[in-house]
């Protein structure tokens, strides 16, 4: 018998039994009819499908009708997909239902701790021996107190919440299936009681080769199950994937401090608080007042990562539930290991013929081999799915043919070998033919859009900037075409078009929020596919495009334009671990200038620093590079030291540029006293005072002689003389004589900074400026006791900065800061 879903106005099911039809066919007659005779409204399904097929639209109807399920788990419970299928959806209705004991599970022949997902196993009856209607009395007991509490169904269960995401959430992939088991068994280790070495927190690893899934898993799982982390999702990129990168903990380290400041950042910690030092202990401390559950999620260790070191990486406080992601094995530092392996026979069949059903069962008996040649493997998978979406696709056979004996013209040998040390044995070469044929199917606008995402980040490019590479590179007609071969490859599933979820209005906007996100494996692939001097052509065209939409940012803060585009600088200019590595010619060296002075003005000093390093010690020893270049590199380094915190490293390099440029400029040029003026900056934060205000005074005096008084470089150096100023004095009284010097000096700077601004508008350098000196103003007159005034100060800086520099940047969380200290000295 097939009882159909309740009617309307019908009483919903109280259980619907899931049973296994060759080894519990019997049991679940017996007690479907001991639970009728006891008095409960029963649904028991007869079977009639074939393993591969979906669930029945009136089997997910009756199921979602229904307030509890009752899988009969014997020995091949498991092998039944459409057992495993009505499990995942009843855990994941009855998880936001609050109560995952609305699966009550009847054991026969299984251990407790083979049954999967083992939440299944936390409210079961064993057989043992019972009649059918000594089980049924017992599960009516528990079916009516748990409908007297709560009578909903699993229909009535709410969609999840959206977690909140810090710094930004993990794009999923719109192509995700299956790995029900998988969603569990994370959801059982992150609860787990037993603790990794005393870390304090469960921590739970996600291991398996490149294109398996691990980080759309953990994607998956922070949205499905946000009710278990109601603190948010905390998440920390790194780049191990790639096997030139190298696992050096200092690497590492600095990779996830960069992550951990982002997170900062997002969560509002102060500047002096992102410092290298105190971030760390910032962090710590805001998260405890969170006093919420909370997910870290630490994506792509290195698989070469120190073992002993991964509690460096996991949560920061007890709160936390730790998250990992690498193509390694981690085993003494964590609760629970997750291995990911092939799909599921019956969701890598789903994922292969989702764009087109198979049409008759020799053809899905094709789909199944072709599963089977490719291991399961997701993005394997995903790609052979795209094949099918082609004009001449001629059957799932014939795919099946193509792709297990290719062509001996299509010389796959290259790629082949480059990814047999991505993937493991028997996967690399099904791969490799089904990605070259994905690539060779694309339109040309299609490998144009793959081609130029190749030389880039593993990270979203933003489709403008997409714009203007190919375009650079003299391959498009134009955005049009763009768009079409972005859709082309999107619908090969070599590409996805993601949907930033930043603001689109407002000081914080991103001007186009759409991107192209393509695999890291796929992405490495294509530049094998590409010759070098394709490659070599969309790079120089990558360089120029970011180095305009980066020198367009020196008139104006126009920064958050081009933020998302800031990380593609390293790979461009071959300082990317994993990507082509190419010179640091003249081209070079002015864009990561650029570019790490926009990581600066962003309140970014340790990207900032990342970009100065190596280029410093590329121009030293260029022969080509002339010494002036030389030292504007090296004062721009210090400046990044500086903004980081590194006072000391700063002063050592401004002193030897203010020298070797007194030498090569005189000592009244502009590029000089910028140097000067600098110096003077890193002496004040070092407490040498006066020295500072000395320096300083000399520059503005320079400056205002042989450029004028409102010329912007003799405004920025009164301003840092206005708070050395401040800053002066050995006693009380003469501390308090310097800073009314100093508010003098203020009110005046601010009239003339006003001024230079009234011409230039309200998000220009002058207008900034304004502020900048109107903060100064505000500190000195609260340490005078002139509350009142400096609330108002700091009140306008507040809602000028917040109005250009947006919300998080360090600036405004800077004035905010301000202005509560101002507020709660007045009350």
């Amino acid at each position: 018998m097939s009882i159909s879903s309740p009617g309307a106005g019908e009483p919903p099911y109280d259980v619907f039994i899931c049973y296994a039809w060759d080894d519990s066919k019997h049991l679940a007659d017996e007690l479907h009819q001991a639970l009728t005779e006891v008095g409960l409204n029963v649904f028991q399904d007869q079977p009639s499908m074939d393993d591969w097929d979906e669930m029945a639209a009136e089997i997910r109807a009756a199921l979602l009708s229904s307030r509890t399920l009752l899988p009969l788990v014997s020995p091949g419970f498991p092998r039944s997909p459409h057992c495993r299928q009505e499990v995942h959806l009843a855990l994941d209705c009855a998880f936001r239902l609050g109560r995952t004991d609305r699966v009550m599970a009847v054991t026969s022949g299984v251990r407790p701790d083979d049954i999967r997902p083992s939440e299944v196993s936390r409210y079961r009856t064993p057989l043992q021996g019972r009649s059918a209607r000594e089980l049924a009395v017992g599960i009516a007991e528990r079916v009516r107190a748990l409908a007297a509490e709560d009578d909903r169904t699993f229909g009535d269960a709410p969609l999840p919440p959206s977690p909140d995401w810090f710094p930004e959430h993990l794009p999923g992939s719109r192509h995700f299936h299956g790995r029900h088991a998988e969603l569990w068994e994370i959801h059982e280790g992150l609860r787990a009681k037993e603790k990794a070495r005393n870390m304090g927190h469960p921590v739970v690893s996600v291991s398996g080769v490149g294109g398996q899934g691990k980080t759309a898993l953990c994607a998956q799982y922070a949205r499905l199950f946000a009710l278990d982390h109601p603190g948010g999702v905390f998440l920390v990129r790194l780049s191990g994937s790639d096997r030139r990168v190298r696992a050096s903990p200092d690497a590492v380290r600095a990779q996830f401090t960069e992550g951990l400041r982002a997170i900062g950042l997002k969560l509002g910690l102060s500047a002096d608080e992102l410092g290298a030092d105190r971030l760390p202990g910032a962090l710590r401390s805001r998260l405890k007042k969170l006093a919420q559950p909370y997910l870290w999620i630490v994506d792509d260790i290195p698989s070469g990562f120190d073992e002993e070191l991964l509690p460096e990486l996991c949560a920061p406080t007890g709160d936390g539930r730790t998250l990992l992601t690498t193509r390694g094995r981690f085993f003494k530092e964590v609760s629970a290991e997750i291995v990911l392996g092939g799909l599921d026979p019956r969701d890598g069949l789903s994922l292969l013929t989702g764009h087109r059903p198979p049409a008759a069962r020799a053809e899905t008996r094709a789909a199944r081999l072709l599963t089977e040649l490719l291991h399961g493997h997701p993005l394997g998978l995903t790609l052979a799915a795209g094949l099918t979406t082609r004009d001449d696709f001629e059957g799932y056979a014939e795919l099946y043919r193509q792709l297990a004996t290719p062509d001996p013209e299509d010389d796959l040998l290259e790629l082949v070998q480059y990814l047999r040390a991505e993937l493991p044995a028997g996967y690399a070469r099904p791969f490799a033919a089904t990605m070259l044929r994905s690539f060779r199917g694309l339109t040309d606008a299609g490998r144009d859009v793959l081609s130029a995402a190749g030389v880039l980040a593993a990270e979203p490019v933003p489709l403008p900037l997409l714009d203007e590479i190919i375009a650079g590179a003299g391959t498009s007609g134009g955005p049009a075409s763009v768009a079409d071969g972005l859709a082309h490859a999107v619908r090969h599933g070599l590409a996805e078009l993601t949907e930033s979820p930043e603001r689109t209005a407002g000081p914080d906007a991103t001007p186009d929020s759409r991107a192209c996100t393509v695999h890291p494996l796929v992405a490495r692939a294509t530049r094998v596919l590409n010759p070098p001097p394709t490659r070599r052509k969309l790079r120089d065209a990558a360089v120029v495009a970011l180095t305009q939409a980066l020198s367009a940012t020196r008139h104006s803060f126009t920064h958050r334009a081009v933020a998302r585009s800031l990380p593609h600088v390293r790979a461009v200019t071959g300082l990317l671990a994993g990507s082509d590595q190419w010179g640091i010619g003249s081209d070079e060296t002015y864009l990561l200038d650029e570019a790490g002075r926009a990581y600066e003005q962003l309140g970014d000093g340790e990207a900032s620093l990342r970009l100065y390093a190596p280029l410093a010690e590329a121009c030293e020893e260029a022969p080509e590079c002339d010494e002036y270049t030389r030292l504007v590199v090296r004062l721009h380094l210090a400046s990044a030291h500086f903004r980081y915190g590194q006072f000391s490293a700063a002063r050592s390099l401004q002193e030897d540029v203010v020298s070797r440029m007194r030498d090569l400029l005189g000592p009244a040029a502009r590029e000089t006293l910028t140097a000067q003026d600098n110096l003077a900056n890193t002496l004040g934060a070092l407490g040498e005072h006066e020295a500072s205000r000395l320096l300083h005074t000399e520059a503005y005096r320079a400056l205002r002689d042989g450029t004028g008084p409102t010329d912007l470089d003799t405004l920025r150096v009164l301003g840092n003389l206005v708070i050395a100023v401040g800053r002066c004095g050995d006693t009380d009284a003469a501390r308090r004589r310097m800073r009314l010097t100093a508010v003098r000096y203020a009110r005046g700077a601010h009239v003339l900074w006003r001024r230079a601004a009234k011409a230039k508008g309200p998000e220009s350098w002058e207008a900034l400026g304004a502020l900048d000196i109107m903060n100064t103003l505000g500190k000195n007159l609260l340490a005078l006791g002139e509350k009142d005034e400096a609330r108002d100060a700091f009140r306008t800086v507040w809602e000028g900065r917040r109005a250009v520099l947006g919300e998080h940047h360090p600036d405004t969380l800077d004035a905010w800061e301000n202005t509560i200290i101002a507020e709660e000295g007045l009350s």
